[in-house]
This record gives structure tokens, sequence and C-alpha cells, in this order.
């Protein structure tokens, strides 16, 4: 596959890895079937390249934040229901947050079952949605000033993207239930709760990254797929996790 660019995200081809970055409007990505769909046609196309033999995920630091998330959720919620306060979220487009829980599940479960390595290292904010769906990675990065932010608390709304399920996977029901209803998890506690695998510099990190995931990479792609199957057998109810959230209704 050679170097694609689009509206919402940027595909480049570096020796046997594939780097993806997701630029902006990854709401209206999730939000919009055809700008999806584009997507998972992107990420169909790389794992059937032979040539590639991991995916580095990148995002601008403004993409997952939540100032994103509050200017998505401004545009589907009733201003007053904007509030921990609020016994109920009242959505005046429900439609769209179904549309955005069903297609964040999908990429979630199709993240999960993707046979080659995923590597992703977050900047910036991290909101709940894009949370939960960083925990299907495989392996994870975090910067110095990457936090991830509870922020569907603040809105009353449900934790989503299979974060629940991956975080009581993790770290038991007791640790992953404190944890939901915190405010921020930063870089350094991620880490210590093996949330992530290592901290990279803010700025500069590509370079070290690329270097690290070449040490795997060097292993024979079958070594690579069967230990990543055989590993990701704990996570065989994660279907049944997403179908039961798609439908939840508070």
């Amino acid at each position: 596959m050679k170097n694609l660019t689009t509206n919402f995200y940027e595909v480049n081809i570096k020796d046997e890895i594939a780097i993806l970055l997701f630029k902006n409007d990854v709401f209206d990505l999730l939000c919009n079937r055809v700008n999806s769909d584009l997507l998972f046609n992107t990420l169909g196309s790389l794992e059937k390249d032979q040539k590639i033999k991991a995916l580095l995920f990148l995002n601008e630091p403004e993409c997952f934040s939540e100032k994103a998330y509050d200017i998505f959720l401004s545009t589907i919620m009733y201003s007053e229901t904007k509030s921990k306060e609020s016994e109920t979220s009242n959505f005046y487009e429900r439609n769209l947050r179904i549309k955005e829980i069903i297609i964040l599940n999908r990429f979630v479960e199709y993240i999960s079952n993707y046979s080659k390595i995923c590597f992703a290292v977050l900047s910036g904010s991290i909101v709940t949605p894009f949370f939960g769906l960083s925990q299907a990675i495989d392996i994870l990065y975090g910067t110095t000033k990457t936090y991830f932010s509870l922020a569907h608390n603040k809105y009353g709304l449900h934790p989503s993207g299979g974060l629940p399920f991956f975080l009581v996977q993790k770290l038991g029901y007791n640790k992953a239930i404190e944890l939901m209803f915190s405010d921020k998890i930063s870089s350094k506690q991620a880490l210590e709760l093996g949330l992530i695998n290592k901290i990279v510099p803010e700025n500069e990190y590509l370079g070290e990254v690329i270097e690290e995931i070449k040490k795997i990479t060097k292993l024979n792609s079958s070594v690579l797929r069967s230990t990543k199957r055989l590993s990701s057998y704990v996570r065989d109810s994660l279907s049944d996790y997403l179908e039961y959230e798609n439908a939840y209704k508070p």
C-alpha cells in the first residue's frame, strides 16, 4: 500500500511499519458511516499487505481531547443536561450518539482482532471513549504530558469504548471501578498501573518508538500473528460486552 492522505488521517509507510496519524474531526469520523468505512477499508488494505508487519497509531494532541469531546457533545445534548448533576442524559440528536458508540465499538473490536501487531503513542488529553479504545492496542506509549480524562462523569454519561471491560480485566473490579469514578489519570499513574507500556518524550519520540517496534517486527511474521492470537484469547468475551454496551440505555 502507498502513502495516503485524507481529511481525517494520514498513512505513511516506513519499511515494515504503517504509521497512521489522526489529524482532526475524529468525532465526525466516528459518526459518519462513509468516513468510518474509508478508515476500515484502509486498515483492511494494510492488514492484507504482506510487507507490513505492524501498525503505529499517532494523534495530533487535540484529536481525542476534552475540548473535542465538549464540542461534539454540545451538538447532540441539551445544554441543561451537560452536567454531572443531571440524573439522565438528554440527547436531541440521539441517533448521532448511537452511531458514535456503535462505530467506536466496531473499531475497538476490529483492532482487538487485528492480525498484525498494533502500537500507539497517545498525545495530549485522551477522553473516555478513546481511553477505552486505546486499551485494545497491543503496545501503548504515552508522552510526559499525556493524561486520560474520565470526562464522561462530567456529562452524566456511561463509560464507553469498552473501558469497563478492559479496566476490570487488567486491574480487577475494585480498582477499575475506583478509577472510572476519578477525574484524570496521568501517564505516570497509567504506567504504574500497567495501562501503558512506556512514557516517551513529548517531542521527537518517533525515532525512539520506531526502533522499539523494529526490535519486535524483526521476528518471523507467523510468530507475531500466533503470539497475538493466543494472547488475545482472554478477550474472547469482548464481543458480547460490546454488544451489551451498544444496547445499553441508562
